[in-house]
């Protein structure tokens, strides 16, 4: 590419105004870049695929520049994606959150650190986040992301707390008239559960088995000792088309727990004869909800699990070399996010309600259109000189 495409322009049109000289340009080449180069997204592998005029101190120099602030400009792109796409027509808005990592090779990185997964998974060395993001149909969008500090730091703070921070940053759409929230069983403590609450939004966690109710007896001991014929069978509707529904075995059940109050617990399992191990405890304050509902909005929680692999292996989520700054590497990761959000702007025609889609097949669809108008640009050009 030697210029950007008129119908990359468009959607920066409207961007917040805290450039200075020529950083405007240079972060829309950084996000076109991100999105199209084919190398590894890397600083030096991006700038193999720019134009003469965009070099690699140049980007080094946008993300090194203090005066401007990646969670103010992710902000505006995903308010901006959340507005392009169509309305749901019940109006609910579910807001997901979880925690990943990526892997790094270098301890020079302040974010760096070792740890596991799961109590039973592999050790990883990388960079510890926790993701934000909205869904409703087969739409999900990124909105806003924190970087988990090594707990050795100062400023260290864990995946709950960031995560109570991201929900009150957020600001659902004005068109939301229910927002539910979703998480794992990391994710269900008494503080984020308590602050859902005072938002007066609804939520649904798989809880851990650890969890007491107000007389005192463990949650655990219910999912131990029920009798499997107190459970029943049901079905979930597929999100997309061509997929088959799902089938789970539920026990639903009124109950009021310590620092929650009144709930609903649903325990679900894959098949009549599965033991207590593989049982998953649902909870939620929905009131009124069947177990068939409340397992069909946990099962939403898989979008966030496609943006992962998206933002990772599509993107290239922290594969900048940008080290020893914080806020450098924040501004690096947030770039990805706003790669994604700016390509599914372009690509929303391709984006068909209950209809499966990748950020792979959009990248592919934005890569023909760009070399359509590149090659239309230069034909122009050519007959300019002759003429």
């Amino acid at each position: 590419m030697t210029r950007l495409p008129v119908f990359v322009k468009f959607v920066f049109v409207g961007m917040p105004h805290l450039w200075k000289g020529r950083h405007q340009l240079y972060f829309t080449w950084f996000v076109v870049l991100q999105i199209t180069s084919p190398n590894r997204k890397s600083i030096c592998g991006l700038c193999s695929w720019s134009p003469k005029h965009i070099c690699e101190w140049h980007l080094r120099r946008l993300l090194n520049a203090t005066y401007w602030s990646a969670y103010a400009v992710l902000d505006w792109f995903a308010t901006e994606a959340i507005a392009s796409f169509p309305r749901p027509a019940d109006g609910i808005i579910y807001v997901l959150i979880d925690g990943s990592h990526k892997d790094k090779r270098t301890g020079r990185n302040p974010f760096a650190q070792k740890g596991k997964k799961t109590t039973s998974g592999f050790y990883f060395f990388g960079i510890r986040f926790v993701l934000l993001c909205v869904c409703w149909g087969v739409y999900r969008i990124p909105v806003d992301f924190e970087i988990v500090w090594p707990k050795e730091h100062p400023d260290y703070q864990n995946e709950n707390q960031l995560a109570r921070k991201m929900l009150q940053r957020f600001q659902p759409p004005a068109w939301a008239k229910r927002i539910i929230v979703l998480g794992d069983s990391g994710f269900a403590s008494k503080d984020n559960i308590k602050l859902i609450q005072t938002l007066r939004w609804n939520f649904v966690f798989s809880l851990a088995k650890t969890w007491k109710s107000q007389d005192g007896k463990a949650v655990k001991n219910l999912v131990k000792h029920l009798p499997k014929h107190h459970f029943k069978k049901t079905w979930v509707a597929p999100i997309n088309e061509g997929q088959q529904r799902r089938y789970y075995w539920y026990f639903l059940k009124k109950a009021s727990l310590n620092h929650i109050g009144d709930v609903t617990l649903v325990l679900s399992k894959k098949g009549r004869n599965v033991g207590p191990k593989a049982t998953k405890i649902l909870v939620t304050n929905l009131k009124g909800c069947s177990a068939r509902q409340i397992l069909s909005c946990y099962q939403k929680r898989w979008s966030v699990e496609l943006l992962f692999k998206e933002l990772k292996s599509g993107l290239g989520l922290g594969q900048h070399q940008v080290t020893k700054n914080p806020d450098r590497i924040r501004k690096s990761f947030a770039m990805a996010i706003i790669a994604y959000l700016v390509l599914i702007r372009i690509q929303k025609h391709d984006i068909q309600p209950q209809k499966a889609w990748s950020i792979w097949q959009l990248k592919q669809n934005m890569l023909l259109r760009i070399v359509a108008e590149q090659s239309h640009h230069n034909a122009w050009k050519s007959f300019k000189k002759v003429a």
